[in-house]
């Protein structure tokens, strides 16, 4: 287990020569401990495997002057990449190799996390092997920076060969205010760290130190043996059930929170019936996990079915233990409350209830066919949004076929969710689904056409990381299609068929001639 939260020490001196990694769930975090790290550490080289355009985008302008005066100010030698995708790990590492540098520097590798993704854990345990011998080879301290909603499966490597590096950590956005640190092990020439977590707050760029109160503390009933009493609101019983005894109900979620004075390990379970009552249940979920600590189980039932992928990551970020699902049978509820028994909640909440509500992403009223401007704007403010939210999101590259006419193809796409919006280019048909998993694409697509993909399309590509969709969207900018074009291609004159005569030779019977 962790220890007590502390600030890691990153003005401590680091081993030369030898490799430290951070992992990033976002650029924001990034940048954020890229300006900490310069102004701390005396960096020569700082090289990133991203065109400046793409690494700073979607960024404020405050967020893109900082980190760029910090670089200039405090660095020695900048690299960004000119190209716009990275064709291998070997070329990669390659690439890092040949750079000439001083003996006895520090040089800061910044990566995108799909170089990673799309690659076997052999390749990338190769990958920081061959950085770790240019370390040695030039006796520097390279810290290497990876960053992108995949991360975990990079963590996974490194966690599993701790020999790969003398130092990991992780860098998990909470809110947009607030991120954990979680550092595996970190050695500088003091001695090796060892496991720890720390809460954070962001404030100007500049990281603080977060305190949080341990859930003991925040309740003097904490100790209360109550791991098997189980309080209900009555809206969550469906009718014709009967309880055990030995559960407390209340009428209303409301009235069962506020009648709540003594709990510590008990199970308290929340109905669900209407998708309004999302934001409200998410609250008051927040608020019992803050007054109750980490032992309690919160349970959601759903009622009717009303809870979208979207509403269910929003209240797993409110501090919910687990969503009982519509059309699950009330004993196994009960079966799934025993299995929660002796769990601890360790998912970090929001800093505040204002930042919780931020993860429930509002939808913008619109759906359906748009063009290729409004497209553009929709998917940057959506994916602005889902990021926070920590929800997957999904943009749909389809190939269209030739003889098929761009209204023919709108009048086979059917999109009936909110948020859900497609648009037109010269040779292709794209859709920007937010709140999708990727398994559950194949549904989608099969909701939202008449006839199988298939058959009407040449090709499907999906992208899944905003780095990948940003990048595709200038693509769109450059053959997206208007109203007025699409009209102009549908009314464009084409060559009559050749027309029938109207006296045509029959064919005549006649027998042989031998």
């Amino acid at each position: 287990m962790p220890q007590t939260p502390k600030e890691t020490d990153i003005k401590g001196k680091k081993l030369k020569p030898s490799i430290y990694i951070s992992t990033f769930s976002n650029r924001t975090l990034l940048i954020n401990n890229v300006n900490e790290l310069m102004i701390n550490e005396k960096q020569n080289s700082f090289i990133c495997f991203s065109t400046l355009e793409s690494f700073t985008k979607s960024l404020e302008d405050k967020a893109i002057f900082l980190f760029k005066s910090t670089l200039s100010k405090y660095c020695e030698n900048i690299f960004f990449a000119k190209n716009k995708s990275i064709s291998s790990l070997i070329s990669l590492a390659n690439d890092i190799t040949k750079l000439q540098t001083k003996k006895n520097s520090t040089i800061t590798v910044t990566i995108p996390d799909n170089i990673f993704t799309t690659r076997n854990e052999s390749d990338v345990i190769f990958f920081i092997k061959k950085l770790n011998e240019w370390s040695i080879k030039t006796t520097s301290t390279i810290n290497l920076f990876i960053y992108g909603r995949d991360t975990h499966l990079i963590k996974k490597s490194i966690t599993q060969n701790p020999n790969l590096c003398i130092g990991y950590a992780n860098y998990q956005s909470i809110d947009k205010n607030t991120y954990l640190e979680h550092v595996y092990y970190w050695g500088l020439t003091t001695g090796m760290g060892g496991e720890s977590e720390t809460h954070h707050s962001l404030n100007n760029n500049i990281a603080t130190n977060y305190n949080i109160k341990h859930p003991n503390s925040l309740s003097s009933s904490a100790n209360l043996d109550d791991e098997d009493t189980v309080y209900i609101a009555n809206t969550a019983i469906e009718y014709g059930y009967k309880i055990p005894d030995t559960m407390i109900c209340a009428s209303t979620n409301t009235e069962l929170v506020n009648s709540l004075t003594s709990v510590s390990k008990a199970a308290i379970v929340l109905s669900c019936s209407e998708q309004n009552d999302v934001s409200e249940l998410g609250i008051q979920a927040f608020q019992l996990r803050q007054r109750y600590g980490q032992q309690i189980k919160i349970i959601i039932k759903e009622m009717k079915p009303c809870l979208r992928y979207a509403d269910e990551m929003y209240l797993l970020q409110a501090g919910i233990n687990l969503i009982v699902h519509f059309g699950t049978r009330f004993s196994r509820m009960q079966s799934g409350i025993e299995m929660l028994k002796g769990q601890i909640f360790t998912r970090p909440l929001p800093s505040s209830i204002e930042e919780l509500l931020n993860f429930h992403v509002e939808t913008i009223a619109v759906k359906g066919f748009v063009d290729f401007n409004s497209f553009i704007y929709y998917t940057k403010t959506f994916l602005s949004q889902l990021e926070t939210s920590q929800t997957q999101f999904t943009l749909i590259k389809l190939d269209r076929l030739p003889n098929i006419k761009i209204a023919n193809y709108l009048s086979m796409c059917s999109i009936q969710r909110e948020g859900d919006i497609m648009t037109i280019t010269h040779d292709s048909m794209y859709l920007f689904l937010q709140g999708v998993r990727i398994n559950d694409l194949a549904t989608a697509l099969h909701n939202i056409f008449k006839l199988p993909i298939q058959d009407i399309f040449i090709s499907e590509t999906s992208f899944t990381s905003i780095g990948r969709i940003e990048h595709e969207l200038h693509h769109i900018e450059q053959n997206g299609l208007t109203i007025d074009n699409i009209t102009l291609i549908e009314n464009k004159e084409k060559e009559p068929l050749p027309t029938i005569p109207q006296q045509a030779p029959l064919a005549v019977h006649k027998p042989l001639d031998f």
